[in-house]
């Protein structure tokens, strides 16, 4: 499936059957999925950076892609040549079989499909937005739009772009890193080393550690927990005035997407996308009202992602 040129409306149509994996390699996991020609995820394992203890990342992503590999065909009971591709879903700017420039990871470049070393099976790298972007518009929030934008919202931003059902994909880098728009003049350090990007103040690590500061937790805790935490504390003044700053950063970066592209629906993926009931409701209303959009009248629609932290994986498997 090549999609410099996707025309979505053409797609799929008398596809033999077939079996992929897809990894997304985000800035705090890697996830590795068994992908059929449904695009449901049969078998997954996820590996989590805070495991790697005094291990080099690079020999830990390797480690944990192989082993995820063996443990997945394995249980699904196939030969590793039964599958068909590998796609990898990679922050940064991949090129050749390399990833280059992950800030969030720290890393500059690195060689994964060399050191992998898998024969026989193509793999593929593109980066991690514009793969979910593909999972939610080929069988996801976004199917139903012709012009349309996705947010990858977690460790970092990233997403990509569709106009009149073709996927927008620069010549020279990936292109769209929505999260390194400025959005504060001479603001907060972004890890790219420029100050005041979207990312910095966006991401949904930067609302998450943020918000358990608040609350005094120091433990881990997911999505749905901290949910709850919020929501009984939502009459404290720092939570409210924290929550309310968070969307509206949000809203004026989403507004610049906007204003330059005119979508008829923005999604929102990555892990922020469990916060929907909390964040994403807030997010319509400020959008809704108009209040940084050039063109005020008709707003697009904001949606979560349908495939939710899976879209990396799914999208990995459309390469």
């Amino acid at each position: 499936l090549l999609y410099d040129n996707i025309i979505f409306e053409e797609l799929w149509e008398g596809m033999e059957s077939n079996m992929k994996i897809g990894i997304d390699l985000g800035g705090s996991h890697i996830a590795i999925g068994l992908v059929d020609d449904n695009l449901e995820i049969i078998e997954k394992r996820t590996y989590y950076m805070n495991d790697r203890e005094a291990e080099k990342l690079e020999d830990y992503i390797v480690k944990s892609i192989k082993e995820g590999i063996k443990e997945i065909t394995k249980s699904a009971d196939i030969k590793l040549d039964e599958i068909e591709q590998i796609g990898i879903a990679v922050p940064g700017n991949p090129k050749g079989g390399c990833i280059k420039n992950v800030v969030n990871l720290q890393i500059e470049e690195f060689n994964i499909v060399e050191q992998l070393g898998i024969k026989n099976i193509p793999v593929k790298l593109e980066n991690d937005g514009k793969c979910a972007a593909l999972a939610e518009k080929y069988n996801g929030s976004l199917k139903e739009y012709k012009d349309c934008v996705f947010l990858c919202i977690g460790t970092g931003i990233g997403g990509a772009a569709f106009i009149n059902n073709t996927f927008l994909k620069p010549t020279r880098n990936s292109g769209f890193e929505f999260g390194h728009m400025i959005i504060e003049k001479n603001g907060e350090q972004c890890k790219c080393g420029n100050r005041g990007c979207f990312e910095a103040y966006c991401s949904k690590r930067k609302f998450k550690q943020e918000m358990q500061e608040i609350l005094k937790i120091d433990r881990y805790v997911g999505a749905k927990e901290l949910t709850e935490e919020i929501e009984k504390n939502i009459d404290k003044k720092a939570v409210k005035e924290l929550l309310d700053k968070y969307v509206d950063n949000l809203a004026i970066g989403i507004s610049n997407i906007i204003n330059i592209l005119e979508p008829e629906a923005v999604c929102i993926g990555g892990s922020m996308s469990h916060y929907e009931d909390l964040v994403l409701n807030k997010l319509r209303e400020k959008i809704s009202s108009g209040e940084y959009l050039f063109n005020k009248e008709n707003p697009p629609k904001i949606i979560a992602a349908k495939n939710g932290n899976d879209a990396g994986i799914i999208g990995a498997t459309l390469l």
